[in-house]
Formats: structure tokens, sequence, C-alpha cells
């Protein structure tokens, strides 16, 4: 008699008193948001049917951060229930809007109804772009400078990696530093020191955590390098022959034709020149003086003058003693 009382209250404790999780259940879904865009966390009550929703609490990390307790309490006014019609739909969703790296956490979502208490849990993780690098140079000497990139606003941590003109990867080379922020955003700089100016222009690009790039910056060559020094003053040297031979080429040419040009002249001027003064009759530098010929010249018979040349001398009114 005893046991069946006893079975028996506690079939009336079930009827009555029906908090079990396995009347009411809450499902919820992780999710993945974007910082400045606006998250979801979905959650259902289940069954939607035979139950009225009496208390809804939301918390991150064991902090609240959305009550329902016969009204709504918000306790950032960026979260919020993201169906408006929940008490009926029994979605009971949050909506975090502008959302931010800190809102990333474990959300928990307690329910009260009048089938039951039920819990349920999701994750909410944030993702960050990384800003646009900046690049700098420092303490550039003749044949090498140090470059630093510098990215911040990113989340999770991520990498920088440089490249030289050729795709070369030279992150081994370099020395790189995150430092998370206050509002868990990590910033990014990665310093390349002593790089050879021969291999630039240099580019920083920066990855997130799945290795995707977000983001490049390049650095134009800061020095020209040796071989390019060396090939522009053999440029420079050739130009400078080149054009001293065509001034020098010039001037022989115009040298030379000065040269003949003057020499009709001063022949004139030597001999024939006169002056232009009606007054002044004089020449100047006149030849030298006519010498008269003798006109009947002692031409004395040489004994070995020929018959040939007595001719001729003859012809020219020559006698002969």
């Amino acid at each position: 008699m005893a046991s069946a009382i006893a079975i028996c209250l506690v079939v009336i404790s079930f009827i009555t008193v029906p908090l079990s999780a396995d009347f009411v259940t809450v499902e919820c879904q992780s999710s993945t948001g974007h910082s400045g865009q606006p998250s979801k966390l979905d959650c259902v009550v289940k069954p939607q049917n035979d139950l009225k929703i009496l208390k809804v609490f939301w918390k991150k990390d064991g902090q609240q951060v959305l009550t329902f307790d016969g009204s709504i309490n918000p306790e950032n006014e960026r979260f919020q229930f993201a169906d408006t019609n929940w008490r009926t739909s029994k979605v009971i969703s949050l909506l975090v809007k502008d959302t931010k790296v800190s809102d990333e956490g474990i959300y928990s979502c307690t329910v009260a109804t009048t089938r039951g208490i039920t819990k349920g849990y999701a994750r909410l993780d944030v993702k960050a772009k990384y800003s646009q690098p900046e690049m700098t140079s420092k303490d550039i000497t003749e044949d090498r400078v140090d470059l630093t990139c510098v990215a911040s606003g990113g989340y999770p941590s991520g990498a920088i990696h440089w490249f030289d003109r050729l795709g070369t990867n030279w992150t081994r080379s370099t020395e790189t530093t995150e430092t998370q922020e206050e509002d868990k955003s990590f910033q990014l700089q990665s310093t390349f020191l002593s790089a050879d100016p021969s291999h630039a222009p240099y580019r920083c690009v920066v990855f997130n955590s799945e290795w995707k790039a977000e983001g490049e910056e390049t650095m134009p060559d800061p020095l020209p390098n040796k071989e390019a020094l060396k090939a522009d003053s053999k440029h420079i040297m050739a130009g400078a022959v080149v054009i001293g031979s065509l001034i020098v080429g010039l001037l022989v040419a115009l040298l030379i034709f000065r040269r003949r040009s003057q020499r009709p002249e001063q022949e004139c001027f030597d001999y024939d020149y006169v002056s232009h003064d009606p007054e002044d009759g004089t020449v100047l530098n006149p030849p030298p003086p006519y010498q008269e010929v003798d006109q009947n010249p002692v031409v004395l018979d040489s004994p070995q003058d020929s018959s040939a040349d007595k001719k001729l001398n003859a012809s020219f009114g020559v006698a002969h003693g």
C-alpha cells in the first residue's frame, strides 16, 4: 500500500511541475559577424506551440546584455531582439548593431515559459579588416635603407609579408610586432632592416587570419642602385665625348673656312688696295719698283754655242761678235 502511494505522488509531481528541459528547448546557432556591421545569433524556442514565454535573459560571458521580464530592458541599445514579433513566433534571436571586436564571445539565452525553463548557448566570432598599410623609410645610406610598414584595426591577428620587384618573399629578413588595442583589435608593425635598394620597389602586403590579402603598399626605389648610377655616368660621358667632338670639328672647319676666305682679300690688299681718299693717291704696300731691262744686252759669244743657238739669237736680233 505504501509503495502504491509513493508511485502516485511521483506521477502527480511530473504532471504539476513541468520544469524539465525535456518539455521545452532553445536551439541556438553560432555565427560570425564583421566589425561595423550588424550581427545576429539565431535562437528558437521549441516546441513553438502550446507555451508562453514569460522571461528571457541574454548574457555575454556572464554579463547581461538584454532582458525581458514583462518589458524589454537592454543593457546596451546595440542589443535587440531580431524579430519584433518574437513572443508569437518564439524566435528570440539576438541582434547586435554596429558590431565591435569586443562583442566576440559566448552568449547564453535563458528562457522561462509556461512549460518550463531552458537555456541555450551560441558563440559570436567577429572579424575586422585591417586598414590600408602605410610604409615609411629611414636611415637611408649609400646602399641600404630601412623600411617600416604599419596596419591597424584588424582582427583576429594577421601578418605582414614583404616582396621585391621580382616577387621574392623577404619576410624572413623582417621583424614584426603586434599590439592589441583596447577594443581588442590588432596593430601590426613590420620593419625591413638594411633593405637593398637594387631590389626595389618593395611591397608590404597585409594578410588576415585566413591568409587573404587585405591591402598592400608599394615604396618606390628611394635610391638609384650602383649599377644604375654607373650606367647613367657612362651614358653622360659618352654624350659629352660626342658633343665635344662635334664642337671641336665645327671650330676646326670654321677656322679653315675663314683662312681660305681671307687669302684673296689679303693678296688684293697687299698689292692693289688704293686709298679712297681723293687727296691721297698713294698706294699702300706697293709692289716692288719696276726695273727697266736693257734693250741691247751684250751677249758674249761662247765657243760652246752651237749653230742652233746662233740661229736662235739671230732671230731675236742678237749679233755675234
